[in-house]
Order: C-alpha cells, then sequence, then structure tokens
C-alpha cells in the first residue's frame, strides 16, 4: 500500500481475505494539509486505531459528532478501520466507553488492549505498518467476544430509510431495550442514533455525487429518510458541523485536494480500494 506520486495523500485497500468481515479497510494518510473547508472526522459509527510514524498509536471511538484529527498532518498514520461492532471487543471494552473519542490504545485498560499495543509499538515502517497491523489484528480475532450477527443484521435493516427501531428489534426476535443493549456495548450508541449517522451517510454519497445529478436537496431528502429538507438540513448540521451546501463544498474541496475519504466514511471514501499487499 503506498501513496502516489501525483501528490495522493489518502489511501484505502481492502483487507486480506482472512480478515475480510473483521476489518473494513486500512488506510493511509501521508503529508497532508487540510483544505481550509476540512470536515474533520464525521460520525460513520466505526471505530479505527490508527499507528502514527511516531509510534503513537490511538483509537478513534464512535461519534456522534464531527471531531478533530488526533495526530499531527506531518505525520504518515495508517489506520485499521473496523466495521460496526467488531473494534470495542476486540479491544476489550464496550463501545459506549469510546464514544466521541480519540485516545491513546496505552489509556485502555484492558488486556486484549495492551497485547494489541504490545504488537503495534515496534512497528517502524509505515510500508510495513498494513501489514503487521493485519497479522496483529488476525491473533486476537479468535478470542475477542463476537458481537454475533444480530448488531450487523440490525445495522443492515436500519439502513432502509423506512426502517422503524421496533419493527427491527421485532424481526429480530428481540425487544427494544434488548436491542438497545446490545448496541451499547457493541456500536456505542443507540439504533436510533445509528439511524442518524446511516442518513447522514447515505447524504455524504448523494453530495459527492452533486446535487444536480440526485435532483436538489427536497429529492434527496424524501430518498434517504428525511421528513423533509428543513430535518434535512437540522440533522446535518448537528452531525456535521456544517449546512448541506457547506458540506458539499468542502466534499469538494477534500477531493481537489485527492483525499476525500479522510472524513471517515467506510470503504466508499477512498473510491475503489485495492488489496493489501
Amino acid at each position: 500500500m503506498s501513496v502516489a506520486t501525483d501528490g495522493l495523500t489518502y489511501r484505502e485497500c481492502r483487507p486480506p481475505a482472512a480478515l475480510r468481515g473483521v476489518v473494513e479497510c486500512f488506510w493511509r494518510r501521508e503529508r497532508w494539509r487540510p483544505p481550509d473547508s476540512d470536515l474533520g472526522v464525521l460520525p460513520d459509527g466505526r471505530v479505527d486505531v490508527i499507528w502514527a510514524a511516531d509510534g503513537e498509536v490511538v483509537v478513534a471511538g464512535p461519534q456522534k459528532r464531527p471531531l478533530g484529527r488526533p495526530l499531527p498532518p506531518e505525520l504518515v498514520v495508517v489506520g485499521v478501520r473496523f466495521p460496526l461492532g467488531i473494534g470495542p471487543p476486540l479491544l476489550g471494552v464496550p463501545a459506549h466507553e469510546l464514544v466521541g473519542m480519540h485516545v491513546s490504545l496505552e489509556a485502555i485498560d484492558a488486556r486484549p488492549a495492551a497485547w494489541l499495543l504490545r504488537d503495534l509499538v515496534p512497528i517502524e515502517d509505515p510500508a510495513e505498518a498494513p501489514a503487521r497491523i493485519a497479522r496483529a489484528v488476525a491473533r486476537r480475532v479468535d478470542s475477542c467476544r463476537s458481537p454475533g450477527p444480530v448488531v450487523q443484521q440490525a445495522a443492515a435493516l436500519l439502513e432502509d430509510p423506512r426502517a422503524r427501531v421496533e419493527r427491527v428489534a421485532a424481526e429480530l426476535a428481540l425487544s427494544e431495550r434488548q436491542l438497545q443493549r446490545r448496541f451499547r456495548e457493541f456500536v456505542g450508541y443507540g439504533p436510533k442514533t445509528l439511524q442518524r449517522v446511516l442518513r447522514l451517510q447515505r447524504l455524504l454519497g448523494a453530495l459527492e455525487l452533486g446535487r444536480d445529478q440526485t435532483g436538489g436537496l427536497a429529492r434527496i431528502a424524501a430518498t434517504i429518510g428525511y421528513s423533509d429538507q428543513a430535518h434535512l438540513t437540522r440533522e446535518t448540521r448537528d452531525l456535521s458541523g456544517h449546512s448541506p451546501v457547506s458540506l458539499e463544498r468542502a466534499l469538494g474541496a477534500l477531493k481537489d485536494e485527492r483525499a476525500p475519504g479522510t472524513f471517515k466514511t467506510g470503504a466508499q471514501g477512498a473510491g475503489g480500494a485495492r488489496g493489501l499487499s
């Protein structure tokens, strides 16, 4: 995994086959200077573990609000992004303890986190980091507590703009309280909050295509699950800190800087991730 010489400073790559379903992607950011309209890091429900070339290892927890970046832009950083529900048990902590936080891996008082740190701290070469992180994660997978299929199934159902939490719980043969507890432990917040985050992610995808191609904000709102354009605008400001128009402008600026995925949008952010070599 490398950064191209044309100035690209952010790249995602697929995990090796043995880690599919456990790792969403690996990513690398190098010598990046954010534009004036930088989005920071936006909520996507995921947990990332980030290794920096100075030896620091940071955990980015699930978010409800945009956060600044935890590491200086001049550092080469390599991250591993986990699917919903996977990162917290692999680190040995309930997801709700990580919400809205960038925390040093060293500060997490759990044996799985300490084992992972032991494997990551000796890494010195950024070129070797993805493969060595992959091996470290693979060693921990069998020993971590699995969220089971319920969290992933619920998240998939909540992707439907028409989904209702009570119906999702009933379809999975759970009470709403049981589903809430599962989400608190493995996702960090409840299914209704995740629904808001997933709607934001759908909005990001629509705005990346451009309002002219998607029929304007009113049509986007109706298509992706908002009650109307005013609802879309309120939610967008709350979750991203931007109006929809400002958000679209910031996405364009990141694309122009060849760093469209740096606001943490999951595997779609790189526009075609390569495999881990």
